[in-house]
């Protein structure tokens, strides 16, 4: 049994595709699947007469060796041969070549595909375009696929960007010391009361001001069991009399959201359904609360404009009689008797006036 080759080379010469092919063959594969890529005369409008490449020798080989252990590892392949040329690479002739052998057709296509497509991304190879106008110059061209760019980091040193700013947008203006002090005196103050707050809590029988040089709080810290509770901290309810969780949500929306006429509050929406009720405005009534004002106003113009006297009638009753307190009137009940006897005298008045 053979052993499995890998075969890489980077050359001047021109391809020559079926020795290529013939290095891969093996009695136990039945198929080879290669690709072949080579010059085109053309690009975007341009006339192409040669490409011309170059690479880091070096680290191309090692690349795609590289991609032929990747292959190995994915698919059952038996040899794999990959070909670039550098140089100048005249139209219609090849550039690279690569083909492989597998017991079955699927492995090596594929296998093939992912060459291609990895050869392109990964391996340190570039390519000038040489065009037929002389007034268009040479490109050297990179690779769409190309990821392994390697990004050099600048120096914090190298250039310092000034920035502008407003004066009176600026909260501080002490120097760096000073502000540096300001900073280890908050450090200081914060450290204080966390020590503080731990002796009364684990330490209540010692006094906050005590310095006993013989002893410290880790020391005379005693656990206090807790009622309900595993934490060594006492937990405190607290009641919220006011604040944001005694608020309705929708008044921890902004203004822009309550003034907004598209999201009218309930309060608004029940003060105007009933005056829409009274003067039958046909629904649905519009979304946005100042058109269903402008409704209202407008039907109300329109029914003063058929009866105008009922405008006088309300402002006559709103000023007079509406503001006096009524007495309660007590209703008379009458009984069967009663009404018997009325019944009979409308009866007799009726009569009266029929002769």
């Amino acid at each position: 049994m053979e052993d499995k080759k890998s075969i890489v080379h980077l050359q001047k010469e021109k391809l020559n595709i079926n020795e290529i092919i013939e290095a891969v063959i093996s009695p136990s594969c039945g198929a080879v699947s290669t690709f072949i890529g080579t010059t085109r005369d053309n690009f975007e409008a341009k006339k192409v007469l040669k490409l011309e490449y170059e690479a880091y020798e070096p680290m191309a080989l090692k690349e795609m060796s590289s991609i032929c252990r990747k292959i190995r590892d994915q698919w059952n392949v038996e040899h794999i041969a990959i070909f670039h040329r550098l140089g100048e690479v005249p139209v219609s002739e090849s550039s690279i070549a690569i083909a492989i052998s597998s017991p079955h057709r699927q492995d090596s296509l594929q296998a093939v595909q992912f060459a291609i497509d990895t050869v392109k991304s990964s391996v340190p190879i570039w390519k000038k375009e040489i065009y037929e106008d002389a007034g268009s110059d040479s490109q050297w061209k990179e690779n769409k696929e190309w990821n392994n760019v390697v990004v050099k980091s600048k120096s914090r040193f190298s250039g310092r960007v000034k920035v502008e700013a407003d004066p009176r947008e600026v909260q501080v203006t002490v120097s760096s010391q000073e502000l540096m002090r300001r900073i280890d005196a908050f450090i200081s103050r914060k450290r204080e009361q966390n020590n503080m707050f731990n002796i009364q809590e684990f330490c209540s029988h010692r006094n906050l001001r005590d310095d006993d040089e013989t002893s410290c709080a880790r020391v005379d810290a005693i656990l206090i069991p807790r009622k309900d509770s595993k934490s060594h901290v006492k937990v405190h309810r607290v009641f919220n009399a006011h604040g944001p969780q005694t608020m309705n949500p929708s008044a921890l929306r902004t203004p822009e959201l309550l003034g907004s006429p598209e999201a009218p509050n309930p309060a608004l929406d029940e003060r105007l359904s009933g005056p829409e009720r009274f003067l039958m405005i046909d629904k649905p009534v519009p979304t946005d609360i100042y058109q269903r004002i402008k409704n209202i106003e407008d039907r109300i113009r329109f029914l003063e404009s058929l009866s105008p006297e009922y405008k006088h009638f309300f402002m006559l009753g709103a000023a007079g009689g509406q503001d006096r307190p009524q007495k309660p009137v007590r209703k008379r009940t009458f009984s069967s008797a009663e009404l018997d006897t009325k019944l009979v005298e409308l009866e007799e008045k009726y009569a009266k006036k029929v002769k």
